[in-house]
């Protein structure tokens, strides 16, 4: 049975029964008004991506940014679904695979965003934005955990959110809920964590 998080709660992946040779990252969510004339003519995008970033936490190049720009590493360790233009339909919206198991050393965490394309000029933010999650999906299909966001105040004029991150700790897999949404786009978040 899947265990509901909370915004900082984490669980040590390592020490579950899952089959974690692979970790399927859904991410969901749904829109509300579109806002703005540019909103309601081309509609609300939300984009996921993952930062991968080493021991310090941070960045070493921007190719260590998978998204529907970038859909995979260079070793193929970690792969993006593609972009889902519209968050319509059941289900994840986006995928985000990663292979824990053949993962580089170098790489001891996993940063989860996800942003909402074009938003300062189609006036959109995550105050608009409804049954956001993300959750953890075993190499079998079966979900390990999940964090929901909904509808909160403090998310008006945000435009970009960490979901959660894969974290390795004391040589375990740790999966935490974050939900800490940003004032600053996904370039501005990727500047952040530049090492």
């Amino acid at each position: 049975m899947a265990i509901n998080l909370t915004k900082g709660q984490s669980i040590i992946l390592s020490k579950t029964q899952y089959d974690l040779s692979q970790m399927i990252m859904g991410l969901g969510w749904d829109v509300g008004k579109s806002g703005g004339f540019w909103g309601k003519l081309l509609g609300f995008d939300l984009d996921g991506y993952a930062l991968l970033l080493g021991e310090d936490g941070k960045l070493k190049h921007t190719n260590e940014v998978i998204s529907f720009q970038n859909l995979q590493s260079a070793d193929k360790t970690v792969v993006h679904s593609g972009d889902n233009l519209t968050g319509k339909g059941e289900g994840d919206d986006e995928q985000i695979v990663v292979k824990l198991g053949s993962l580089p050393e170098k790489y001891h965490k996993i940063v989860l965003g996800v942003e909402i394309f074009t938003a300062r000029m189609r006036k959109q933010h995550f105050g608009m934005v409804k049954n956001a999650f993300v959750r953890a999906i075993d190499a079998k299909g079966i979900e390990i955990a999940r964090y929901s966001l909904s509808g909160n105040a403090s998310y008006d004029g945000k435009i970009c959110m960490l979901m959660g991150e894969i974290y390795k700790h004391a040589g375990d897999w740790n999966f935490r809920a974050l939900g800490d949404a940003l004032d600053s786009d996904r370039d501005g978040v990727i500047k952040s964590f530049l090492g």
